[in-house]
């Protein structure tokens, strides 16, 4: 592992749909699943000069025709010319219903937002490596699969969601070669 963390700070839009507690608890599930990795994960703003590399994060209505994905992805990265940009786009309705789906019925808000945020936290996390890997493809297991579910908060420790040998060395490749880049 490396001494200095690999900095990514996400500039969460104003637009997406979810409380402030919910968004820092989605940014601390990311950075929990990147750090392990030498990948720090925190929120800033768009100015910020201290970032490795500035990502933003926006909710799927603010998606523009040629950014859309598929109506089931929790989120996704758009792609342009095989290299991903700086962007990623979350539905935090689907993850909302999904996880209504989990126990129908009332639930205490304050459970429901917590494991929505899990959820999105851990989508967020995969996202952010097809931004960093800048690779599209999945993994038949790990932070790179192809399908979360939101039973995944209750049964699977987030230590289970880690890159594997091929993707570590890509990345530490990546963070060296790169400058630091940014999305409007």
């Amino acid at each position: 592992m490396q001494s200095r963390q690999f900095s990514v700070c996400l500039v969460l839009s104003p637009k997406l749909s979810i409380s402030e507690r919910a968004a820092a608890l989605v940014v601390a599930e990311s950075n929990a699943i990147w750090s392990p990795h030498g990948v720090g994960v925190r929120s800033a703003a768009p100015s910020n000069d201290s970032c490795d590399r500035l990502i933003s994060v926006k909710g799927d209505h603010e998606a523009l025709p040629e950014d859309v994905s598929s109506e089931s992805a929790l989120g996704w990265v758009p792609f342009v010319k095989e290299r991903a940009r700086q962007l990623v786009f979350l539905r935090v309705g689907r993850a909302r219903a999904m996880i209504d789906a989990l126990s129908p019925g009332p639930n205490p808000d304050a459970l429901t937002e917590l494991l929505v945020a899990r959820l999105l936290g851990r989508s967020l996390g995969h996202e952010l490596g097809h931004v960093l890997l800048n690779n599209r493809s999945h993994e038949p297991a790990g932070l790179m699969r192809a399908r979360y579910h939101a039973r995944d908060v209750l049964n699977i420790p987030i230590s289970a969601y880690t890159i594997n040998a091929a993707e570590r060395a890509r990345l530490f490749a990546r963070m060296t070669g790169e400058a630091r880049l940014a999305v409007k």
